[in-house]
């Protein structure tokens, strides 16, 4: 009783101290703190409070001194570890929480809760072995509870990933052991236990143990998802070649999910897998279902699904779209059950019927135009637009369905490469043309909200692809400034278009004139992770353009994104142990280290630096001061440059391009070559600067070395 009096007394006095703090006023919790401490000199708890309240005030050695002096008492009561928690998140000093916990632990080894933050406070640290050994002894305290030690499964887990060498030899068969035990002792509880010993045989490239684990008592915990298990159990079919089975499995799912892409691909995988083997059923074999080893069985099948969609108030695209599907493997396999199909301009036509008034319709037939010979192709969209009445420039739609018919046609009239085909002048002709049909097309949004885009935008666009397409042909720079002055006022009508605005900073950044850029890209609300895969669109230019300051600030804003990204993604993986979403630290341990990797973080790293030596110093003296606050060594190259990732998103601005002039695969690895290549020279250049500054000091090691 006496000690919950002594609690309730503590509590009262430090709730002014939380109160200040909570509502940033921190000199007053400042005050609030001393006040405490002349009444109680030893509280532990409000000596923290008060380097916290310092340490937000920019006082850091005096707070760094309090804490020093509380570390060394080795507290155990719950609120000051919590504090001085939150003092080593602010100081980036993750490594102090550890041995924090490790005092408090070792003065109370049973207790639960500072066990547990032990274990976290390695995750934060990423000390695995650290992890496994704490999450062992949790559960030996606790043996009742199964998170604690599947909590050491999963660091044995990363520490596969962590030491690739042992992974398969020690550290897998290790975890995999581990939980066989808890299988075979019928302790396995959630459905988390069940899909980290999934990993883990998946790691362990044993897809015929995962199947056989799938297949019994424990498939049935797959409840997560819909239709999780049946489809984790097609998979591994796939994965051991069993196709009769994954056939079998895929057609049943697509019986209740008729609309499922990845199913129908699954599905059309087997089935060729079965016609390359020539696969039948053997006479009186029992099957759990029908397979299709046939085309003309799985012809029937998706022709069934499509007739279904059609008594639907919502026809379903992906049986129709697995049909083109089908057509497409056929021919390229030389298939003579094609003809059973019917033409390819037929299926496109009846596609377009149906969907051509959907924006999705241009990505959906895509795929599927190269399925059309030469002479096709014009044909086929010349037919497109006789249907829909919109053959002459001057014939303008009716509705907004009407509208999106034709934009459609247009799309793919530029994929199939008719664009590129036509003279200057005819080209000229167009961009008036699809002018027209954009500001026309402007009356059926007019009740959208600011956030909505308008439904005839994409008709600008492509006038913006097709002057700039013209300025290629000429050089005359007169067609980009008209594609600027057209998406400038379209931004009026559209102020939430990303697309015009990502096309507008190409097209600046074409004609040099940064300027506007900042703005633009500020009105974008770049936030998080399109740093990384969106920050080329003005990091690229800035520098070179001369905009120097708007340089220093786009570079620092990008720093701080990655800089937080590392405390960010921990407190992610402090989530996924506790709720036991053990397939999620795997993946945000990737995610962190994708992002530590990342192309643009090293680029922008470089520049900056390069900025600060080249805008903040003014003299030699704080041009080596700059040097001494980078602790850089010019010998050593920091940048590991055979793990760099390259995640920018090339292809998040539209394009109807044809394949062999848009964004493939040979184009990104070629942008990729030259931005490392880029970055080398930036990265020596800053270190030949450094080493060049660095020699003139008469106590550098380097002036030594020279000497010598």
């Amino acid at each position: 009783m006496a000690g919950r009096v002594h609690v309730d007394v503590s509590e009262r006095r430090l709730r002014p101290i939380y109160d200040c703090l909570d509502n940033g006023n921190n000199k007053e919790a400042i005050k609030e703190a001393d006040k405490v401490l002349k009444k109680q000199k030893n509280f532990q708890c409000a000596k923290v409070l008060k380097a916290l309240a310092l340490l937000r005030t920019g006082k850091q050695d005096e707070s760094c001194n309090i804490l020093k002096a509380v570390h060394a008492e080795h507290p155990t009561d719950d609120s000051t570890l919590q504090a001085m928690v939150i003092c080593y998140k602010e100081m980036h000093e993750l490594d102090q929480i550890a041995t924090l916990y490790e005092n408090a632990s070792k003065a109370q080894p049973d207790n639960e809760e500072i066990l547990s933050a032990l274990f976290m406070a390695y995750v934060r640290i990423g000390n695995y072995k650290k992890q496994q050994q704490t999450a062992m002894a949790l559960h030996r305290l606790q043996p009742h509870k199964n998170p604690y030690y599947f909590w050491a499964v999963m660091s044995i887990v990363m520490q596969a990933h962590e030491t690739e060498n042992l992974a398969k030899t020690m550290f897998l068969p290790l975890a995999e052991r581990m939980a066989q035990k808890y299988v075979k002792d019928d302790k396995i509880e959630a459905e988390a236990e069940v899909q980290l010993y999934l990993m883990i045989l998946d790691l362990l490239d044993k897809p015929q143990e995962a199947l056989k684990m799938v297949e019994g008592p424990l498939g049935a915990k797959l409840t997560m998802e819909q239709n999780l298990c049946q489809t984790k159990r097609g998979e591994l079919c796939i994965q051991l070649k069993k196709w009769p089975q994954a056939n079998m499995i895929f057609r049943q799912l697509l019986l209740d999910n008729p609309d499922n892409w990845y199913f129908y691909s699954q599905y059309l995988k087997s089935l060729f897998a079965l016609i390359e083997q020539d696969w039948s059923p053997e006479p009186g074999s029992s099957e759990e279902g029908p397979i299709d080893n046939t085309v003309e069985k799985a012809l029937n099948f998706i022709s069934e699904r499509i007739e279904e969609t059609k008594e639907n108030q919502k026809p379903q695209r992906g049986p129709y779209l697995a049909r083109l599907e089908l057509y497409k493997l056929l021919r390229q396999s030389n298939k003579p059950e094609l003809d059973k199909l019917g033409s390819a301009f037929q299926l496109l036509e009846e596609y377009f019927d149906l969907y051509g008034s959907k924006p999705c319709c241009f990505m959906d037939l895509k795929p599927y135009m190269c399925l059309l010979e030469d002479d096709e192709k014009q044909k086929w969209c010349n037919f497109m637009l006789e249907k829909v009445c919109l053959v002459s420039g001057d014939q303008l739609p009716e509705n907004q369905k009407h509208m999106q018919q034709h934009l459609n046609v247009c799309q793919l009239q530029r994929h199939i490469g008719e664009h590129h085909k036509t003279t200057h002048e005819e080209k000229l002709l167009l961009i008036q043309q699809l002018f027209k049909r954009y500001k026309h097309g402007l009356q059926f949004g007019q009740e959208l909200l600011t956030t909505d885009l308008q439904h005839s935008d994409n008709y600008l666009l492509l006038a913006v692809h097709l002057l700039v397409d013209v300025w290629r042909e000429t050089g005359q720079q007169q067609f980009l400034r008209e594609a600027i002055v057209q998406l400038e006022e379209a931004l009026q009508k559209s102020p939430s278009s990303f697309q015009f605005k990502m096309a507008l900073i190409k097209l600046y950044c074409l004609l040099g004139a940064f300027g506007p850029c900042p703005a633009v890209y500020d009105s974008m609300d770049i936030k998080h992770i399109q740093n990384d895969t969106l920050g080329y669109l003005v990091s690229n230019s800035v520098s070179k353009l001369g905009f120097l300051n708007s340089a220093c600030a786009m570079y620092g804003s990008m720093l701080r994104f990655f800089s937080v990204n590392h405390k960010d993604t921990t407190e992610y993986l402090i989530q996924a142990y506790r709720y036991g979403s053990f397939t999620k630290v795997q993946e945000f341990v990737k995610f962190r280290e994708r992002l530590q990797q990342s192309l643009q973080y090293a680029s922008a790293t470089e520049e900056r630096r390069l900025l600060d030596l080249t805008i903040d110093t003014d003299s030699h003296s704080s041009t080596e001061k700059m040097l001494g606050y980078m602790d850089v060594e010019p010998d050593k190259d920091t940048i590991s440059w055979a793990k760099l990732r390259d995640n920018r998103d090339l292809e998040a601005m539209l394009s109807w391009d044809p394949e062999d002039r848009g964004v493939n695969d040979e184009v990104k690895k070629r942008s990729e070559e030259e931005e490392i290549q880029w970055l080398k020279i930036r990265n020596l250049t800053f270190r030949c600067l450094a080493a060049s500054v660095m020699l003139s000091k008469s106590d550098s090691k380097y002036q030594c070395s020279c000497n010598q």
